[in-house]
């Protein structure tokens, strides 16, 4: 293991670009320091868990996307079909929640139906290290002006 800073690994995207997309993002807060939303898998938020290793749930195995999975996520953003996504951003990091299969109903029936939440769906980290003081910076300003979140949706 090295003693280089897990920031000093963080391409510049994440750090710049990544985080402008960020504040774009239709927010809203749970709590002292939690934003969340409901989104899109887009072409950043790809490019931002390209390097990054993903969780499996249920099960919480840890792996990396293979570039065949990525190509096809890429694929469907250029189709103008992304997948949905629920973004999920504390003190400590990013969450992106994503689900490949079924995943027109997603994140609405893992909210209203416990049987959804058999089906398998990805979590990556982004880590609060990785989006830097920017990061940081522009957590505290969203969390400023976001709304609460409606009770439909459960505690990130």
């Amino acid at each position: 293991m090295s003693d280089t800073p897990e920031a000093a690994f963080a391409p510049a995207f994440l750090q710049g670009s990544f985080i402008e997309y960020l504040k774009t993002l239709p927010w809203c807060s749970q709590g002292d320091d939690t934003l969340v939303a409901v989104y899109k898998l887009t072409t950043e938020v790809i490019e931002a868990v390209r390097e990054s290793e993903v969780k499996l749930f249920p099960g919480g195995m840890i792996v990396k996307l293979p570039r065949s999975v990525l190509m096809g996520l890429q694929q469907k953003c250029d189709e103008e079909q992304p997948l949905p996504a629920v973004l999920v951003w504390k003190k400590a990091g990013l969450e992106i929640w994503f689900r490949r299969q079924k995943s027109a109903d997603f994140p609405y029936d893992t909210w209203s139906d416990p049987a959804a939440l058999t089906i398998e769906r990805e979590k990556g980290v982004l880590s609060a290290a990785k989006l830097g003081d920017a990061g940081a910076a522009a957590h505290a300003e969203l969390l400023g002006k976001a709304k609460e979140c409606p009770t439909m949706i459960p505690q990130y």
